[in-house]
């Protein structure tokens, strides 16, 4: 059986979670999983090899990590000319979720990236990667960020999907126009935008409008949600692993654990509370169609975001 060819891109200060997220991948896929860690530099990479040599692939799995200077090499040689996607490389680490699988994969090469603050409950199988276009999870509110980028953007003239979320992506490198993707990244003013790993968010969003496909199936890949009862919840003491019982694991293939809760899991695996549930979700499932964000759309939400910013609601549950 072909090895599944997944994605993480990671520093050392994500292993606390990461582990796990790379444990529970391993362990529960009913597939052989190729896993590449890719890590931002060579004494990173050390680290992340040392770190992780306790996990044992499966029979047919494998787990490599590859320092981002071998990426930036295979980059040179080749689109050496394409300054888009040097800029992006070389900006803020997350970034390269976008760039870097897309380098080290020929046309036909399935991608599937993960980011390190996921959880795997269950056995699971991955979805089948299409041809065309791109598969990513659904979230409630866009995580587009910040708002000068996306501006930028709608101001160049691209297009951009609402309530994308890159717990997981999946796509064929081919589905990718390169040349497009590099004047995307130029339209933008990296530079300045280099602190915002949000930026990630947007280029994806623009990508799955521009190359097409759909969301996972957010009953099967899940999205964590810090929704307003969470928050308000928190900030009154209740502890945060405890609304993880508020999740339906059970009956999941993946939920991305993003923000504190990522946390929470790791404390809750710790503390024995929270363990495999041992079912079995193998069969593919289908997600819904990505829904445009139109610029007056995202204007909106963001009268609405400023607005309860006035009203002292982030002040009370201590988040933006």
């Amino acid at each position: 059986m072909t090895p599944r060819r997944a994605f993480i891109l990671m520093s050392s200060h994500a292993l606390p979670y990461a582990r796990l997220c790379i444990a529970t991948m391993l362990e529960r896929s009913a597939e052989p999983v190729h896993l590449r860690v890719i890590a931002d530099d060579a004494a990173e990479a050390e680290t992340l090899r040392a770190a992780l040599a306790d996990i044992a692939a499966p029979e047919g799995s494998r787990l490599e990590v590859i320092a981002k200077e071998e990426v930036s090499a295979r980059l040179a040689e080749r689109w050496p000319g394409h300054a888009g996607l040097r800029a992006l490389h070389e900006g803020h680490p997350c970034w390269r979720k976008v760039t870097d699988p897309l380098i080290l994969s020929e046309p036909e090469d399935e991608i599937i990236v993960c980011d390190p603050d996921l959880y795997f409950p269950n056995r699971f199988a991955f979805e089948p990667t299409p041809r065309e276009g791109v598969m990513m999870m659904r979230q409630g509110p866009n995580c587009l960020f910040p708002p000068g980028a996306v501006r930028e953007v709608f101001d160049a003239g691209y297009k951009l999907a609402n309530h994308v979320d890159i717990g997981v992506a999946q796509l064929r490198a081919g589905a990718v126009n390169i040349d497009w993707l590099d004047t995307l990244a130029r339209s933008l003013d990296l530079a300045a935008w280099r602190p915002f790993m949000h930026v990630e968010a947007i280029l994806w969003s623009a990508m799955a409008m521009r190359f097409g496909g759909c969301h996972l199936d957010p009953l099967a890949w899940r999205c964590w949600q810090r929704g307003h009862l969470k928050r308000l919840a928190v900030a009154a003491g209740l502890p945060g692993r405890l609304t993880l019982k508020l999740e339906p694991l059970a009956r999941v293939k993946c939920i991305h654990v993003s923000g504190p809760s990522k946390w929470w899991v790791t404390e809750a695996v710790e503390a024995g509370t929270m363990r495999g549930f041992g079912r079995e979700h193998l069969a593919p499932v289908a997600g819904p169609a990505y829904r445009e964000l139109t610029r007056a759309d995202y204007e909106r939400e963001q009268r609405l975001k400023g607005l309860a910013a006035r009203l002292g609601y982030y002040r009370l549950t201590g988040s933006g």
